[in-house]
């Protein structure tokens, strides 16, 4: 994984700063070219972790025997070597790396080459005959791709603050506050930088040089594939196990030390299952205090993962989070690398889990994507039942039904975890069906858009396209998760792992396991009974321990619940008077908020922590 960068302007532009704020994704090597054409300006940069092939062969930029075509290429392809054997027998090769594969085969099969990609990447390639420079994302977004176009200029990068380095203007989007406050990040390709935007997963950008235009090309959608769709239950898990046993080898391809997120979970102990005889490898976890999870109403993670790294005598490394680290000085720093604006309380324990792991692996494997594709998380149990059962009941009974289940208290009592779940399931239980995506975005809907009166309607429209007539439910929440939360999920993993020179491989989103997980039926990963990521359990189910596969699930991330239940550690991070400074924020909702997430009555930690979040990065950028 690297740092990439460019532009074409029509005057030259900071290119030392652009790559310079990309060190920490690349701190092994920086490279350069430039040319003048058509009274323009064109620079493309590149920062490099090695991975594979560690010698001088493998810097970039890289170039076509004729110096017309140049690449810079951040990420990895895993099938490079099949491809190298399929399609470029006959070529002459000066590196062992990934990338010079990727030159050759644009330079033979042209654009259409993506397709036959498997692996996580943002590449751009300019070809200096066809007049074109092309900026393409892997399938699911695993890396991340900005730019920003306009009259003078084009500009990507890696990170948004090389485009803001290159000398781009610094605008808040305010169009994209409320959509923050709601999802905790911004959805889909916008950003909170006015003009600026991600480059969409699975998509090409084409930008001709001399017309200063450029399109956006998909090569890519999830659908249903007949080789899965009418596969018996038995002969599905045979197929998933072969799949992910695949996924998980193909990313172990490494001339470096790699290592392994293991947080005692089912999706991170199938991955460890596949790599339990390397002893070579470190397997990491983070671990919270007795305090903080009782607060949390969750179980331990760090209990499970001990347990197994003893029974399957593993390498196994632990760090501690808690309260202590929610400090302004964390938050930042997480906010600093993360500039694209998260509120997730997993960035922390991600960025000191990879500092720590840094010391010792430089490649690190994450379970990350299992929840959305196998559907594990409680957001997946509300919507079977309220799509099977609520929404058929009499309109009378279910109105009954959904106010009382809304009276829950949500922050205080026993079983806190299901509390909160059924009061969301109850407030919004006569939603239409764009309810579905409430069910599982982070929060409460309601109270995230009390903070700023922005456009509620735009959002709530947003949410219902994904939610057509006629569509089955489940089918239209897989596109939403995948294109919105995921994204989000695996731009804070990127972030915090490279902010320490790691590069995160996610061997469930191997774009053939999501395609299986989309084409097959509904109860293979989700029971009435109550049985979540069904199928991964049962396939592996004896191999992994019983204490394993049937634990119940506790989330990844900071204790945001434990640290924001007294009113003192609120008030020491949040700064309302910053607030007071905008018209559009409402001081007496943001207050009530508070309020009712300290007295109990709501769990409204993820709001705090967006709201402080946002302070911070905003104090940080528009000085």
């Amino acid at each position: 994984m690297c740092g990439i960068a460019g532009y074409i302007s029509s005057k030259k532009l900071q290119d030392a700063a652009m790559l310079s704020c990309l060190h920490h994704r690349g701190p092994d090597h920086e490279g350069s070219y430039t040319d003048a054409l058509q009274n323009k300006q064109l620079f493309l940069g590149h920062t490099r972790l090695s991975i594979l092939d560690l010698s001088a062969d493998g810097n970039q930029p890289m170039f076509s025997d004729n110096k017309q075509i140049v690449i810079v290429f951040n990420g990895e392809i895993y099938n490079f070597q099949e491809l190298k054997k399929k399609h470029l027998v006959k070529e002459n090769f000066h590196s062992k790396t990934d990338t010079e594969v990727v030159l050759k085969l644009y330079e033979k099969l042209g654009i259409d080459f993506i397709s036959e990609l498997n692996g996580d990447f943002a590449i751009s390639i300019f070809d200096k005959q066809k007049d074109k420079l092309y900026l393409i994302r892997d399938r699911v977004g695993v890396k991340p791709i900005y730019y920003l176009h306009d009259s003078e200029k084009f500009i990507f990068a890696s990170e948004i603050k090389s485009i803001l380095a290159a000398g781009a203007d610094t605008v808040l989007n305010e169009d994209e506050i409320l959509n923050y406050f709601v999802f905790k990040y911004s959805p889909q390709q916008k950003t909170l930088y006015k003009n600026i935007f991600r480059l969409p997963p699975a998509s090409y950008l084409e930008y001709t040089v001399s017309k200063n235009t450029l399109s956006i090309n998909n090569y890519w959608q999830v659908q249903k594939n007949n080789a899965y769709t009418n596969l018996s239950y038995s002969d599905a898990k045979d197929c998933l196990f072969g799949l992910i046993k695949d996924s998980s080898e193909m990313r172990l391809i490494a001339d470096v030390p790699v290592g392994n997120f293991l947080s005692g979970g089912l999706d991170s102990s199938i991955i460890a299952y596949f790599i339990k005889d390397r002893k070579d490898i470190l397997h990491y976890c983070a671990r919270k205090s007795e305090n903080d999870l009782k607060k949390e109403g969750t179980t331990s993670d760090y209990y499970y993962a001990e347990k197994l790294a003893k029974n399957w005598n593993l390498n196994f490394s632990h760090i501690d989070i808690g309260s202590e680290e929610a400090s302004v000085e964390m938050i930042r720093k997480t906010l600093f690398y993360s500039e694209d604006l998260i509120a997730d309380g997993s960035q922390i324990p991600s960025y000191l889990i990879t500092k720590d792991a840094a010391k010792t692996s430089k490649v690190i494997l994450s379970g990350m994507g299992a929840d959305e594709l196998f559907l594990g998380y409680a957001g997946h149990m509300l919507t079977l039942i309220s799509s099977q059962y609520l929404d058929k009941l009499p309109n009378m009974l279910s109105n009954s039904m959904g106010s009382l289940a809304a009276k829950v208290n949500q922050g205080k009592g026993k079983f806190l975890a299901y509390r909160r779940y059924i009061h969301k399931m109850g407030k919004y239980s006569r939603y239409p069906d764009y309810k579905y995506a409430l069910f599982n975005i982070v929060g409460d809907f309601d109270n995230s858009c009390s903070v700023y009166n922005g456009n509620r309607e735009g959002v709530e429209e947003m949410m219902t396209n994904y939610f057509p007539k006629g569509k089955g439910i489940f089918d239209s929440l897989f596109h939403f998760e995948m294109e919105n939360f995921l994204v989000k999920n695996l731009h804070y993993t990127d972030r915090m792992a490279m902010a320490n020179s790691v590069e995160c491989r996610v061997p469930f989103l191997d774009h053939r396991i999501i395609e299986f997980a989309y084409s097959i039926p509904r109860n293979y990963k989700l029971t009435t009974s109550g049985k979540f990521k069904r199928i991964l359990k049962d396939t592996f189910k004896t191999q992994l321990p019983d204490y394993i596969v049937n634990r119940r699930k506790a989330g990844f991330g900071m204790p945001l619940r434990s640290i924001f239940s007294n009113r003192k550690t609120i008030d020491a991070l949040l700064d309302q008077n910053f607030f007071a400074g905008f018209t559009k924020f409402s001081i007496e909702n943001i207050d009530k908020i508070i309020d009712n997430h300290i007295a109990g009555k709501e769990d409204n930690s993820s709001i705090i922590y967006a709201l402080i979040s946002f302070q911070e990065w905003y104090k940080m950028n528009f000085k």
